[in-house]
């Protein structure tokens, strides 16, 4: 069949929007790891990772501001620093402030995992903040925010291959995060996972109303990248890698995104979940062993290569109306 049309550049929500967090597509960068050295030539498109004078933050910084142009081309909605000394930051403020002017350039917004933040909370810090009152030197130690609402939702994760837990989980974690009036927040990094199986469950959370963090390498397959510009290098000019199944999606989500919800149509069974987004475009994932009837419409990105008709076992597709 045809292969699925791309989307074309849209402006997403990070960059039109004041609650853009609610539906963003986060993409968590350790800094040092993007400033390894590459072991080759980088992408014709970007200039890839290099050695950069100087240690600590300024060399990771620098190398976070030379995948500028790969973030952007992949299309996310955000950068999360993680993690980040503030100290440290202070120090290289000059790096900071151009990664970052160069990031919002894309519409990219850049959110920094400062230490602090990681504090749990039975920390004292955490405690005594809770009880104290401004202008208390305790009151500062943390920032809330109530109906942020950006709890990570590790329960898809954690499900099974099985149409009935994927159900539960995105039911439940919607159904809770309506209650507080917060977005779903989901996270699935399934390196564990067959790649086939991985691509389809990728698609599907990319479906889901809320927002989504991705972590650094998950776009290729990879669980750890220790030369970015060789595996993007491998992965950019094939239209079957993953590289390009997840550039495909977020462009067709930015263009197709909607209201926080989503509606479980007729065909949601013990094999295959299916369900409507605002719009009228669908999101069909096989759980089963055997093809299954696509709904009508046109497919515009689909997780693996589909049948005349019918949508193969282990696999999502993405599905507009008319055409």
């Amino acid at each position: 069949m045809p292969r699925p049309a791309s989307p074309g550049r849209v402006t997403g929500p990070a960059a039109t929007s004041a609650e853009w967090w609610r539906q963003a597509v986060v993409y968590q960068v350790s800094p040092r790891s993007l400033a390894a050295p590459a072991a080759g030539p980088g992408p014709a498109t970007h200039p890839g990772p290099a050695t950069h004078p100087g240690t600590g933050l300024t060399a990771d910084l620098r190398g976070v501001i030379a995948q500028i142009s790969y973030l952007a081309l992949l299309g996310i909605d955000a950068v999360w620093l993680s993690p980040v000394d503030p100290s440290a930051l202070a120090d290289d403020g000059y790096d900071f402030d151009e990664m970052s002017s160069g990031l919002q350039a894309h519409g990219i917004k850049v959110i920094v995992d400062v230490a602090p933040s990681d504090a749990s909370n039975p920390h004292p810090w955490f405690t005594d903040a809770l009880a104290a009152a401004p202008p208390a030197p305790a009151a500062g130690r943390s920032i809330f925010r109530d109906g942020l609402g950006q709890a990570f939702t590790f329960d898809l994760l954690e499900a099974g291959w099985d149409s009935g837990e994927f159900l539960t989980v995105i039911t439940d974690n919607l159904a809770a995060a309506q209650q507080y009036g917060a977005s779903a927040t989901w996270v699935l990094s399934s390196y564990d996972a067959t790649p086939r199986r991985a691509r389809a469950a990728a698609l599907l959370m990319l479906a889901l109303p809320g927002s989504a963090y991705l972590g650094q390498g998950e776009e290729l397959g990879l669980h750890r990248v220790t030369d970015l510009a060789r595996s993007v290098g491998l992965q950019q000019h094939d239209p079957d890698s993953t590289l390009n199944l997840y550039r495909q999606a977020l462009g067709w989500r930015r263009k197709l995104q909607g209201a926080e919800r989503l509606e479980w149509m007729p065909g949601t069974s013990g094999q295959v979940l299916h369900f409507g987004r605002p719009g009228g475009w669908r999101s069909v994932t096989n759980f089963g062993p055997r093809a299954v009837p696509l709904p009508p419409g046109t497919v515009v990105v689909a997780s693996a290569p589909l049948q005349a008709g019918l949508l193969p076992a282990d696999t999502t597709a993405w599905i507009i109306p008319g055409g």
